[in-house]
């Protein structure tokens, strides 16, 4: 928290120290007045942050409505995906026989030799 209040003091003090940073050619007005030298940086710092923290905002409010509305619709989808997804494994079982029998071999291989093992180090 020190590290960050620090820089935030840093970014405040270049800010105010700061006159212009390149050729902008940006005008503010506040209450009429023309605002110009560091406090113009100051002032387009927090209402560029302001901004950014309300569409921040809103945009965690319109993710946690649509996450509550379309709960149920991702459900539905979700199920449907996974229906797809068993038809399609269901379809080309007949095209995977050939690349699952070895694939079986050698897991039996492998289980054997595990038990072998286990059974070794229970008998010790």
């Amino acid at each position: 928290m020190k590290k960050l209040l620090t820089f935030i003091l840093i970014v405040m003090l270049a800010c105010l120290l700061l006159d212009k940073v390149g050729g902008s050619d940006m005008h503010m007005q506040f209450n009429g007045d023309d605002v110009d030298g560091p406090l113009e940086w100051l002032f387009g710092l927090v209402f560029a942050g302001g901004g950014l923290l309300v569409a921040a905002i809103a945009l965690v409010c319109a993710a946690v409505v649509t996450g509550v509305v379309l709960a149920g619709m991702g459900v539905v989808l979700i199920a449907v995906l996974a229906l797809c997804v068993v038809l399609v494994l269901a379809l080309s079982t007949p095209v995977l026989l050939p690349l699952l029998i070895p694939v079986a071999i050698v897991w039996l291989i492998v289980s054997r030799k595990h038990k072998q093992a286990q059974a070794h180090q229970h008998s010790l």
